[in-house]
């Protein structure tokens, strides 16, 4: 089982530490123990070091390394008001201002007066923090995957990612801007995830694959029209250009839409450590 990280550090740090010193000490952890490494949605943990970081990535791989990293395909993480990532001076370490905050569910931006309150609530906001270059350089990395990192709430206290994450990848960084091939998307969607728990987690041996005995998990979508339309402000609007959805072979979208009697499938469980 890989060691999946959330690496620390933001730069700058107050400590004055830095992401790539927290790229380091991972790749020094996988280094001295042989274990193997997962780096979780770079883009929002390197932010603006990005292409220093997947030279370190780079090269930790051509040392024999096994390191694998995943990105979501958007330009804002989201997160709680409360949590140690507002502390101390926020604004220079990830070069916003309170602007550049959202209320979740709402289109409210913030202001200095509303991160107190709402600061106060734990509410969660997006931050408009990523360049659009950081994004694209994470997406075209051999070694990535997609994961959405998304929050499961039954609100609209939530992200966009959560709804649009793949459809995205497959619309705007496929078709649009072409920074891979459509089967190079379809792997990081879902052999290469599987692929990386599998050891740990048998069941997924028989996921993200279309063969024989494998489950009947499949997304019948048109290339060229497939897209994100979940928004902060409506973030479970369901992606365009998906006409069917099977889960454990059993419908559960078809173009009249979800089937919410349809209850395919079965919870994904792992072996102890």
């Amino acid at each position: 089982m890989p060691l999946f990280t959330h690496i620390r550090y933001s730069s700058p740090d107050p400590a004055g530490k830095s992401s790539l010193d927290a790229i380091d000490e991972v790749l020094k952890v996988a280094r001295q123990t042989g274990v193997s490494l997962h780096v979780d949605h770079i883009p929002s943990m390197a932010t603006h070091v990005m292409p220093e970081a997947i030279a370190k990535i780079d090269a930790a791989r051509k040392e024999g390394l096994d390191v694998t990293g995943c990105f979501y395909p958007y330009t804002f993480w989201g997160t709680y008001l409360g949590s140690a990532r507002f502390a101390g001076d926020w604004q220079s370490r990830f070069r916003i201002s309170y602007n550049d905050l959202q209320l979740a569910g709402t289109s409210e931006r913030l202001t200095p007066e509303s991160f107190k309150k709402y600061q106060a609530q734990n509410k969660l906001v997006v931050a408009y923090a990523i360049p659009q270059e950081d994004v694209t350089a994470a997406v075209a990395a051999p070694w990535t995957m997609i994961g959405s990192d998304a929050i499961p709430e039954s609100s609209n206290n939530n992200h966009p990612r959560g709804a649009g994450c793949f459809s995205r990848l497959l619309g705007p960084y496929v078709r649009d801007l072409r920074v891979i091939s459509l089967m190079d998307a379809l792997a990081k969607c879902t052999i290469l995830p599987a692929k990386r728990l599998d050891a740990r987690v048998p069941m997924l041996a028989r996921k993200g694959r279309l063969q024989m005995d494998a489950d009947a998990d499949i997304t019948i979508f048109d290339p060229a029209t497939i897209a994100d339309t979940s928004t902060v402000e409506k973030p479970a609007e369901m992606s365009k250009g998906i006409s069917y959805v099977f889960v454990a072979g059993a419908i559960a979208k078809d173009p009249s839409g979800v089937k919410r009697d349809s209850h395919g499938g079965q919870a994904i469980t792992g072996q102890p450590a």
